[in-house]
């Protein structure tokens, strides 16, 4: 306020000294004017000018601070966008996870059911054949050879495991596998099942190794343990005839009317699988897809993919919100 005098007293006196110096015909007095004019002009100029730059310094610290607070704001909502999909997450992996124990209940109830029916049709036969009381030693006979026959015909879904080619599979799929929950999936509807786990054993055996080799064997898991050399070209190591003693074996024990289920996508598998279906029996692989023999899931009667069952298969884990 008393710049902004100043300065109008400043002009008031140029003016006069500008118009004295004029009537009077005094140029050094004119000058005097002219220069106090110019020199007011100018400082009110500056004035304005410092004025306008002190405003937009304030209002680009306030922009900033405005700024800065909504960057706050938006990371806050980034965090719970975050957080939310986390849960959302957590909550359709604890879902499908639950929905995998209750398919595995679902199995275990048919094969119960089964079995018990299975009984019951043994039961009323052993009542009926009871309350027939034989005519003759011939009948005797007769009934008594024929019991052994009806054993020995009986159907087994005969399950064979190539242990290294599952692993690499479940390495693929991300999946720690329930032997147990496989175990049900892969014969719900047989009554009578044999379960052959093929696996390499380098020596000396780890602490690890033997616990799990008793946990497949609480599990009626039959395991046939081979050895394993270094292979020469790296630092892997290879099982030595895992795949010829599952053909063999295959070959070996398998009848007509039995089903034999292949765990692995290996083609060498292709002429074993091929001699147990000329004696009538079918044969279901399962394998990963990626890791199946193209001939081989043409020659299959039925072919399951891991991918497709991983979540049925998989160990159940308790998961934690973040």
């Amino acid at each position: 306020m008393k710049f902004d005098r100043a300065i109008l007293i400043t002009m008031s006196f140029s003016v006069g000294c500008i118009v004295t110096g004029t009537i009077t015909e005094k140029p050094l007095l004119k000058g005097v004017g002219e220069v106090a004019a110019i020199a007011a002009i100018s400082s009110k100029v500056l004035v304005k000018q410092n004025t306008s730059d002190t405003n937009k310094q304030e209002q680009l610290t306030e922009f900033k601070k405005e700024n800065s607070c909504l960057q706050t704001q938006l990371q806050q909502t980034q965090n719970e966008l975050n957080k939310l999909g986390k849960k959302f997450q957590t909550q359709d992996t604890r879902q499908r996870l639950n929905l995998s124990e209750l398919q595995k209940l679902q199995h275990q109830q048919k094969i119960v059911l089964k079995t018990i029916a299975h009984l019951e049709c043994k039961l009323a036969s052993n009542e009926k054949t009871a309350s027939i009381k034989p005519d003759s030693s011939t009948q005797n006979s007769k009934q008594t050879s024929s019991k052994p026959l009806t054993q020995s015909q009986e159907s087994v879904t005969r399950v064979y495991i190539d242990g290294n080619n599952l692993n690499f599979a479940l390495q693929g799929l991300l999946v720690e596998l329930d032997y147990d929950a496989l175990r049900i999936e892969l014969t719900s509807f047989a009554t009578c099942t044999t379960f052959k786990y093929y696996t390499g054993v380098l020596e000396p055996v780890t602490e690890g190794h033997k616990r799990f080799i008793a946990y497949l064997k609480r599990l009626r898991y039959e395991v046939v343990e081979l050895p394993v050399l270094h292979r020469c070209d790296s630092n892997a190591f290879k099982t030595v005839g895992d795949d010829v003693k599952i053909a063999v074996d295959m070959i070996g024990e398998v009848k007509s009317g039995d089903q034999v289920i292949l765990v692995s996508g290996d083609g060498d598998f292709i002429p074993a699988i091929e001699e147990v279906q000329r004696r009538g029996v079918k044969v279901t692989i399962v394998a990963k897809k990626g890791m199946l023999s193209e001939q081989l899931s043409q020659i299959a009667d039925d072919v399951v993919l891991l991918d497709d069952i991983q979540y049925k298969i998989a160990k159940y884990r308790k998961l934690n919100v973040a």
